[in-house]
């Protein structure tokens, strides 16, 4: 059962936790699902995970693993919440993962901070979701990457992403949300859109947003597509939008805890070749009979997501 909405916050979250700890009991005794070494894997993973997501975060990585013709190597960052101790769990759990901490030096992320202020300000900061983009468009090692959040889990082989990876497709892929976005977008979001197209477009390159409710839950792509100017080009924005884009339902693309995912969906808007929705059987909530679920913490919790993890708990 879910947690009375009047406990005090805190103690909601612990009974989350625990309702969660409890669905994944059986992890422990998986087999573990090796990564592939970066000299023979087709694509690189990246996943930020914090102490919180530790558990969920190793399932979400064996549910993709597990299928046998997957050769991915994986890339983890530590946000500074994990321990040595949780680290050589996950490395016991899928063993041969790099490892980079939240702020890395490294030459080529080096440089393009120096020469962008906003995006450096951003990642020496305390918002840790911009490792994101950042430690996978330039902390790379292979030519092509999928991003993708602890509260995930592949119920089904992606066969979409697995011919991607092998090099038989030049598009980039991405989430989305499959709400009605005529009644649920609003107007705000529009027109801030509509800003960003004229600051961002350069010539040749032809705007594209076929769905609004974009969501950095799943992403795969080769970060030689990504064009990281229009991230700081985005921060600028923002510093001189008008404030009723970062409130009410607007804040969802332009607050302060969507900077990475906005950033992303600017620059996947102008991909050439475009840049394609995953379609429906990629989905974000708790439905079941999906190949991918992006639960998010409000479904993650709900007995029907708990009852869907355990099983594939048991699977493994």
């Amino acid at each position: 059962m879910q947690a009375p909405t009047w406990l005090p916050f805190r103690i909601r979250c612990r009974w989350d936790n625990a309702r969660i700890g409890w669905a994944l009991r059986g992890l422990d005794r998986t087999p573990p699902r090796p990564a592939s070494p970066f000299a023979n894997a087709d694509a690189e993973v990246h996943m930020l995970l914090c102490r919180r997501d530790q558990r969920i975060g190793v399932l979400a990585l064996k549910s993709l693993l597990r299928f046998t013709d997957t050769r991915f190597a994986v890339t983890l960052t530590n946000d500074g919440s994990l321990n040595q101790d949780d680290c050589n769990w996950i490395d016991r759990h899928v063993p041969g993962c790099r490892w980079l901490q939240r702020r890395v030096e490294y030459p080529r992320l080096a440089s393009f901070l120096s020469d962008h202020p906003r995006m450096a300000k951003t990642y020496q900061g305390s918002y840790h979701p911009i490792c994101k983009l950042l430690h996978a468009a330039l902390v790379n090692r292979h030519e092509r990457v999928i991003v993708y959040d602890p509260d995930t889990a592949f119920f089904r082989r992606p066969d979409r992403l697995l011919q991607w990876a092998k090099g038989q497709d030049a598009h980039a892929w991405y989430l989305h949300d499959h709400q009605n976005e005529d009644e649920q977008v609003p107007n705000a979001t529009r027109e801030a859109f509509k800003e960003l197209a004229a600051l961002c477009e350069p010539a040749g390159l032809k705007w594209r947003m076929d769905y609004y409710f974009f969501n950095s839950g799943l992403l795969a792509f080769r970060p030689a597509q990504l064009n990281l100017e229009l991230a700081e080009k985005y921060q600028l924005w923002r510093e001189t939008a008008s404030p009723s884009y970062r409130t009410g339902k607007a804040d969802l693309w332009f607050g302060d805890w969507t900077p990475e995912q906005t950033a992303y969906q600017i620059m996947f808007a102008l991909m050439d070749p475009p840049a394609k929705p995953l379609g429906d059987d990629y989905h974000l909530g708790g439905d079941a009979g999906h190949v991918f679920n992006h639960f998010l913490r409000h479904y993650l919790v709900q007995s029907q997501s708990l009852q869907m993890l355990q099983a594939l708990v048991n699977t493994l």
